[in-house]
């Protein structure tokens, strides 16, 4: 009985919340607009960050009553809020740069293709 009452009150207590420092990452689940054929839609885009500092990640956005699927490769690891990323689906490929806020609880970006422009809005927020 008595370690039912102390893990009950370990877990009340927020003993098994992650740091402030774990959560200031990239890593996870982004909800948000990306502008695409003449409008802007929604997509998922996750990051990972790879064991040498790179992000990467995948993205879905929605394409005329479907999902179309994609993803997303940093040639070398950057540090700081600011990232450029490849990006690569059925459609083509070309470069997506964008900023995280601080906490990285979202972040706003520009994508443009190889051609190089131009210059389109991809954003997120965590979900």
């Amino acid at each position: 009985m008595k370690i039912v009452v102390l893990t009950l009150v370990l877990s009340l207590s927020g003993a098994n919340a992650p740091s402030p420092k774990q959560e200031a990452t990239a890593a996870g689940q982004y909800c948000g607009r990306l502008w695409s054929n003449g409008a802007l839609v929604q997509t998922n885009t996750e990051f990972k960050t790879e064991s040498d500092g790179r992000l990467t990640g995948t993205y879905q956005f929605a394409d005329v009553g479907t999902m179309t699927a994609g993803t997303l490769d940093e040639p070398a690891p950057v540090t700081g809020l600011e990232h450029t990323l490849d990006w690569q689906d059925k459609y083509g490929s070309g470069k997506l740069t964008l900023t995280f806020k601080p906490d990285y609880s979202g972040f706003t970006g520009k994508w443009r293709d190889q051609s190089g422009a131009p210059n389109e809005l991809w954003d997120g927020v965590r979900c």
